[in-house]
Parts: structure tokens; C-alpha cells; sequence
């Protein structure tokens, strides 16, 4: 394992579109917290009073809020495209310059080829799930009033949701990418993924078989961290990670893996 993940740094160690699209969405990730309190105060400058409540009361970033109010932030497809166009493009660079083709003939067979992107897919959901969950604790520590140790910990099973979140928005791309094999088309794809599942829930709505989109990839995973925000308006809404999504997340990664291998296997690489 040590072996594979050292061989793809020394393919990425060079590489300046990895670096420079992994420290831009560390950047916005970090930013996440500032902008929501920098908007707070902007409602609250601008008289924006809820019936004499002050805005920068409202508890987006207190404990234990703050778990599912920022995860979800963190799912928009304005954050998981920079992760998965770095999947994109380092995987569709090892088909363009026959880097995979080399490393066969250099003893690695093409289950290994496999092995080395899904263990760089964790990596990444890893590194980004911790600096997620390091910006969340911190921002909760410094804006929480009459902090509570039990608060702090309570909720935090979303950053466990926000991980399997990533690991299978990436290994869609990489999914989409075994099979597209050209980049600029693979990320205009994996953009549009989300709207067309949009237009699919649209159509099932239509025909009142909504019920089966609870079970599409990305819609299965938006459920594992529900929108939170009506509940500062006295709406209920789902404050747990459900079992189901869960699984069904789980179920997808699994397929999507079998898929991957399956088309490896068989193509001319």
C-alpha cells in the first residue's frame, strides 16, 4: 500500500494544478465560517431584525449546530469540483501519457492501477474531511457562548457523513473518467451530474414515483446531511445522520468501485 501511494506523490509531487486545486479548496473551506459571520453582521448593519431578534444571535456556528450547518455547506458542488477535478486530471493524465501503460509493463498489474487511485481518493477525503472537521471545531470554540463540552461532541457524526460524501462524489469521478477518458468532458459531466439528477427528481415527482430518487447516488447523499437552515424558523427537519442514505451511499461506492474494476480489466490501457 505504502508503495502505491508513493508512487502516485511522485506522479503528483511536481504537478502544479493538484497543488494549486487543493489549496484552493482548503481556502474556501476555511472561508466558509468567516463569511457566514461577515453576512450575519451585514443583516444586522442593514437593520435586517427577525421580529427584534438579532441576527448574529442566530446559532449557525455555535455548538452543536455548527456540525451540520457547515458539513452541508461543504457538500455544495462549489466545493467537491476542486476534489474532483483533481481526481479528473490525474487520472485521465495517466491514460493520456501512458503512465498506467508503463507501470504495467514495470511489474504493476492493473488491480494496483485501481488500488493507487482509490487509496489517493481517501487521502484526499481525509485530508479534506480533518481540516472540515479542525474548521468546524475551532469556529465552534471561538463563537459558542456558555460553552458546554457535551455540545461539542454532540452532531459530530455529520463529519463522518461529509466523508463518505466525498469518498463517493470522487469515486464517481473517477468512475466517470475510465470511462470518458478525456478531461475537459469528464468535468463538464461530473458539473452537470447534480442538475441532471435535478431533472430526474423533476420528472419522478411528475409521476408520483418520487420515491424512487431518495435512491440516486447524489440525492442518497445530500440526505445524510439535510438542510438545515429552516429550523431558525421553527421548521422540523432531519437533525441526525439516517441509517438508509447511509447505506444506500455505501451500496453505490461499492457498485461504482466493481464498475471501475470491471471496465480496467477489460479495456486496452
Amino acid at each position: 500500500m505504502l508503495k502505491l501511494l508513493r508512487l502516485d506523490y511522485l506522479k503528483v509531487k511536481n504537478y502544479r494544478p493538484f497543488w494549486v486545486l487543493n489549496i484552493l479548496y482548503m481556502f474556501l473551506v476555511v472561508s466558509v465560517p468567516i463569511s457566514l459571520l461577515e453576512f450575519l453582521k451585514w443583516l444586522k448593519m442593514k437593520g435586517a431584525e427577525f421580529e427584534g431578534f438579532d441576527p448574529m444571535k442566530i446559532p449557525i456556528l455555535f455548538f452543536p449546530d455548527i456540525w451540520q450547518n457547515i458539513t452541508y455547506f461543504y457538500t455544495l458542488p462549489i466545493f467537491l469540483i476542486f476534489l474532483g477535478i483533481v481526481v479528473i486530471i490525474t487520472i485521465s493524465n495517466e491514460f493520456s501519457y501512458k503512465t498506467v501503460r508503463q507501470n504495467i509493463i514495470d511489474g504493476l498489474d492493473r488491480t494496483d492501477f485501481i488500488k493507487s487511485k482509490l487509496l489517493m481518493i481517501g487521502v484526499l477525503a481525509l485530508a479534506s474531511t480533518l481540516v472540515v472537521f479542525v474548521t468546524c471545531l475551532i469556529s465552534g470554540l471561538i463563537y459558542t457562548p456558555d460553552l458546554d463540552m457535551g455540545d461539542v461532541f454532540n452532531g459530530m457524526e455529520f463529519i463522518f457523513a461529509y466523508f463518505l460524501y466525498v469518498i463517493l462524489y470522487l469515486v464517481l469521478a473517477f468512475l466517470l473518467t475510465v470511462y470518458l477518458r478525456r478531461s475537459a468532458l469528464t468535468i463538464f459531466l461530473l458539473m452537470l451530474y447534480r442538475p441532471i439528477e435535478g431533472v430526474l427528481i423533476a420528472i419522478a415527482t411528475k409521476y408520483d414515483v418520487d420515491f424512487i430518487t431518495d435512491y440516486l447516488p447524489l440525492q442518497a447523499a445530500s440526505r445524510m446531511i439535510e438542510v438545515p437552515f429552516p429550523r431558525y424558523w421553527f421548521q422540523e427537519i432531519t437533525d441526525y445522520v439516517p441509517l438508509v442514505p447511509t447505506l444506500v451511499v455505501c451500496a453505490y461506492i461499492v457498485l461504482f468501485v466493481y464498475l471501475i474494476s470491471l471496465r480496467l480489466k477489460k479495456s486496452d490501457l
